[in-house]
């Protein structure tokens, strides 16, 4: 009698989880074809392909942290030369070569090389970074919010080699967490504490645990 009670309800629960497979299938199908009558911004496509790129996240998190962050230009300029070996294959041919070039001429000539590559970084991610600073922040994310977007918002930085820096980044996470406009911060642990001895693990995670319990 058990056997022949659960071979009905298989037999019941078979349609139905074909229907839902069908109702499921037609919707993603509306989807696809609502989402391909909207306009493709050309930098967001560009910077998609720069991110599937094996080097593209780090050539693009290390072009900001680097290269568009830094205030003195000289110390851009050896960032920019450092990374410029890096560039990532999926950018045109144009643009793989005047990032070389400029790797090799900022050393010499920061006060023109730089501004430019900021410039042009700036239009292709222009529309996911925004300044931190309270003057601009605000404004920036009511304008972000006001089509329902909920923020996932990520700090950046100098590289943290020190317990200045950890403090400060972690204050700033502390900050944008407090916002009301803020939905989620995403923290890499390596910004929010000083390097640590490879040899004293078990200290380590003790110090990152006691800095982002706060959290």
């Amino acid at each position: 009698m058990t056997h022949t009670a659960t071979e009905a309800t298989g037999q019941t629960d078979v349609p139905q989880a074909r229907a839902l497979a069908e109702e499921t299938i037609t919707l993603v199908r509306r989807w696809l074809t609502e989402a391909s009558k909207v306009p493709v911004d050309a930098s967001a496509e560009q910077l998609a392909g720069v991110l599937k790129d094996p080097n593209g996240l780090d050539f693009t998190v290390g072009f900001v942290d680097g290269v568009v962050r830094p205030e003195d230009l000289h110390v851009a300029a050896r960032n920019l030369a450092a990374l410029a070996p890096k560039v990532p294959a999926f950018l045109p041919w144009y643009m793989r070569s005047a990032v070389r070039l400029g790797g090799a001429m900022a050393p010499v000539l920061p006060q023109v090389v730089i501004p430019i590559a900021r410039r042009v970084l700036r239009e292709m991610v222009g529309h996911l970074i925004v300044d931190a600073t309270d003057a601009k922040l605000g404004p920036a994310i009511a304008k972000i919010r006001k089509d329902g977007i909920k923020l996932n918002v990520n700090l950046l930085g100098e590289a943290v080699l020190g317990e200045h820096e950890a403090s400060r980044r972690l204050e700033g996470t502390h900050t944008l967490l407090a916002r009301p406009d803020v939905d989620y911060v995403s923290i890499k642990v390596s910004s929010t504490v000083a390097p640590h001895s490879a040899w004293a693990f078990d200290e380590a995670v003790e110090h990152v645990v006691e800095k982002l319990t706060p959290l």
